[in-house]
């Protein structure tokens, strides 16, 4: 239940509504005490959680204070219900308490009453007493309608301050301009609430700041009036709840009382207005010269919930584009900042280290390379002479070294020649021997060229010989080349026999993209892997650059050759793979990031007219 002596009734003060209330209550119970004999002493109470008070009494002194009173006022209240208890001794005429609630028409079912009647009864019989309960029950019924009909009233004003309230936010929601609104909130609400003068203070870029005023007002030293008004604001910014200030109050040396005294007013109200994130950014200062008529601020709560949700939509309508990304970006500092919105300081801390890991954070800066194995030194074994096989000693896929028999020809027919030419070489020199002794020069002469020629052909007869075993030049592996079939077969001079895949300074062609062509370089180093193999990481250093880039699958590329340490790996020509050559170290943002942005401006700016 509200309280009866909150409101006014409407066309009537406040002051004069709780007098006349309060009158009425009080012939009330003097005239209970006088139509029920025995009454010693009628009250009523309103109740509270803290406690109780008395409204009034018949007669006018009397002690609800008393000990019998306020047990039986606690046992009423545990048992919500009406309680009769006697005293134990006698007290002014008193012998028993009766105490009733009073619940009016339109309290909830089950709910505590807010008011209760006290009533003090002499020493009479039990019957009389309960007869006296009875008659209380029935005079009781005044009492509720009364207060039905103060509820009521109640209700209906504040259905009235509710109608004005909303079309206060309906004008201002008409309003073009947010001055025009804010203008419009402060007239009608010196309209509405009989106000002299109401002054809307903002918060700016440069602090507090009047930003309308209603109606006249007195300027009397203007500057001091409004540096009070933005002292005032500020105070119940800072509070964040209405402030108040009455003549009849003690605190006269306050900011309020100065300003009511300068202004010559009887009372003053600050009222934050309150946005949907909790931010007070205005207050709004009344002023009243009568404190005979002052409304109830409270229940203006509309006003106070929606006047600054409208304000804040009218300033976002009227700004420009500038002003609307400083403004978001205000909010957003503010929140960032703010002791709330916890996610959005997880997304910009996560932006934040993001943003430093990208700028600042060294990782391991490589230039992408296909591959392809193009090895000219690859190792034929050819036929040295006309022969026939007589052993082999490889096969295909057989690992060989340097100096290694491959196979082996027939030697017998070069070996007859050679004891041949040495016998004919024996001739020659005992001819040259005869005629020397016999001081034939000519002879001798003849002898001797005929003793060098047979020397020429029996040297190459012997590098025949030689060549009939074939041996390995380098170390690597036997790729083709399977003789077993063709033993006692005839070869002949320059018919290829074997190859063998070198296992060290294999030569392998690297292509890079146009764009990488600057960043190719000899001595570069790095990882290379293949496709058949792409397990096995190999070594591989930049050894000579093509001078000129040439293309390859339709892209233009830029080409090196590098020597490739291939190890236990099979290397075969037209092997492809790629290769990753080492540039250092470089930040995230120029090893990953600045590539992708290059890539999307040449494609803009290649499209731009």
């Amino acid at each position: 239940m509200q309280d009866i002596l909150s409101a006014p009734s409407k066309g009537k003060s406040a002051q004069a509504d709780k007098t006349d209330t309060i009158a009425r209550l009080q012939d009330w119970c003097a005239e209970l005490r006088a139509r029920l004999p025995g009454l010693v002493e009628v009250a009523l109470l309103r109740l509270a959680p803290e406690g109780s008070a008395l409204i009034t009494a018949a007669p006018e002194d009397t002690v609800t204070g008393r000990l019998g009173y306020r047990e039986a006022i606690a046992r009423m209240r545990a048992a919500q219900a009406a309680v009769l208890l006697p005293l134990d001794r006698t007290e002014d005429g008193i012998a028993e308490v009766i105490a009733m609630p009073v619940r009016p028409p339109h309290a909830a079912s089950g709910a505590p009453a807010e008011i209760a009647v006290l009533v003090g009864v002499a020493e009479m019989s039990a019957s009389r007493v309960q007869l006296i309960m009875a008659q209380l029950e029935v005079a009781l019924g005044w009492l509720m309608f009364h207060l039905g009909r103060q509820a009521m009233d109640e209700t209906r004003e504040l259905a009235q301050i509710h109608e004005q309230a909303f079309l206060i936010c309906a004008e201002m929601l008409d309003a073009e301009r947010p001055t025009e609104a804010r203008q419009i909130l402060a007239s009608l609400l010196a309209k509405y609430l009989k106000a002299d003068r109401v002054v809307l203070v903002r918060l700016g870029i440069f602090g507090l700041r009047i930003q309308s005023i209603s109606g006249e007002s007195k300027f009397d030293k203007k500057s001091q009036l409004n540096d009070l008004t933005r002292q005032v604001a500020h105070e119940a910014q800072l509070r964040r709840a209405p402030i108040s200030w009455r003549r009849s109050a003690p605190e006269k040396a306050s900011l309020m009382g100065r300003l009511g005294e300068m202004h010559g007013d009887a009372a003053i109200d600050a009222v934050p207005l309150t946005d949907a994130l909790g931010n007070i950014t205005e207050v709004v200062v009344l002023h009243w010269s009568d404190d005979a008529q002052l409304p109830d601020i409270d229940a203006w709560s509309v006003v106070w919930t929606l006047a600054r949700p409208i304000l804040a939509e009218k300033d976002r309508a009227a700004r420009g584009f500038v002003m609307r990304n400083l403004m978001a970006s205000k909010t957003v500092l503010r929140r960032l900042f703010g002791p709330r919105a916890f996610k959005l300081k997880l997304v910009a801390a996560l932006l934040l280290t993001a943003v430093f890991v990208t700028a600042f954070v060294q990782v391991e800066d490589t230039l992408r390379a296909d591959v392809v194995i193009d090895d000219p030194d690859l190792r034929v074994m050819s036929a040295p002479i006309d022969g026939f096989i007589e052993e082999v000693f490889v096969i295909p896929g057989d690992r060989v070294s340097a100096g290694q028999a491959l196979l082996k020809l027939e030697d017998d027919e070069i070996r007859l020649r050679i004891a041949e030419l040495e016998a004919q070489k024996a001739r020659h020199m005992a001819r040259a021997a005869l005629a020397r002794s016999n001081r034939d020069r000519a002879e001798a002469a003849v002898a001797e060229a005929e003793q060098a020629e047979t020397d020429a052909r029996l040297s190459l007869a012997r590098r025949e010989l030689a060549q009939t075993v074939i041996s390995a030049r380098v170390d690597g592996i036997i790729l083709e080349g399977d003789l077993r079939q063709r033993l006692g077969a005839r070869v002949t001079f320059g018919e290829e026999l074997m190859r063998i895949a070198p296992q060290q300074g294999i030569e392998v062609q690297l292509s890079v993209r146009n764009r990488d062509g600057d960043r190719l370089a000899i001595g570069l180093q790095g990882r290379l892997r293949l496709e058949a193999a792409p397990d096995v990481p190999l070594s591989v250093q930049v050894m000579r650059l093509q001078p000129r880039a040439e293309t390859i699958d339709g892209e233009l590329r830029f080409v090196a050759f590098g020597e490739l340490s291939a190890g236990a790996l099979e290397i075969e020509n037209g092997m492809q793979g790629a290769a990753r050559l080492d540039l250092g170290q470089a930040t995230i943002y120029a090893v990953w990031i600045r590539p992708i942005l290059e890539t999307v401006y040449m494609f803009l700016w290649r499209w731009l007219p």
